[in-house]
C-alpha cells in the first residue's frame, strides 16, 4: 500500500498549475488531490511523462476505482454527494469528495496503479486533452 501522504494536496489554482508545469518540464506523471469549490478531486495525467496506461492496467484502474468509490460512498463516515469519474488511459479525474480523506483513499488506489512505469506504454500524441483542458470543462 502506498503512502497517501505522498500524494500532494493543492489548495489553490496557482499551486496546482505550478505543480502541473513542473511535471511537464520534468516529464513525469501528475497525480494530486486538488481542493476545489465543492470539495476534493483526484487528478492523474500521464501525458507529461509521454505515457498512458497499457490496456490491462487501464481496465484494472477502472475496476478497482469503481470498488473504492462504492466503498467510500457507502460508508456513512464519508459524507458524499455524487462522485463522478472520468478515467482514461492517460488522464483521469475523480470527485468531488466532500472530505479530504475520501479523496486520499482514492488517490492511494490510483497511485498504486497509474504511477508504476511497468503499467505504461508510450502515449499516442493525439490521445486527448491535457489536465488543463479537462479543468476548463
Amino acid at each position: 500500500m502506498s503512502d497517501t501522504a505522498s500524494v500532494p494536496l493543492y489548495e489553490d489554482e496557482a499551486a496546482r498549475d505550478e505543480a502541473y508545469r513542473t511535471a511537464q518540464r520534468e516529464r513525469r506523471p501528475y497525480l494530486a488531490v486538488e481542493h476545489v469549490d465543492r470539495g476534493y478531486t483526484v487528478i492523474y495525467d500521464l501525458l507529461p511523462a509521454g505515457a498512458e496506461l497499457a490496456p490491462p492496467a487501464h481496465a484494472e484502474v477502472r475496476e478497482r476505482l469503481q470498488r473504492a468509490i462504492e466503498a467510500i460512498v457507502g460508508d456513512d463516515t464519508y459524507p458524499t454527494t455524487e462522485v463522478s469519474q472520468s478515467v482514461g488511459p492517460s488522464l483521469g479525474n475523480v470527485g468531488p469528495f466532500r472530505r479530504e480523506a475520501g479523496a486520499r483513499e482514492t488517490a492511494d488506489v490510483l497511485a498504486q496503479l497509474v504511477l508504476p512505469e511497468e503499467n505504461w506504454v508510450e502515449a499516442d500524441e493525439l490521445a486527448g486533452p491535457s489536465a488543463d483542458d479537462l479543468r476548463r470543462n
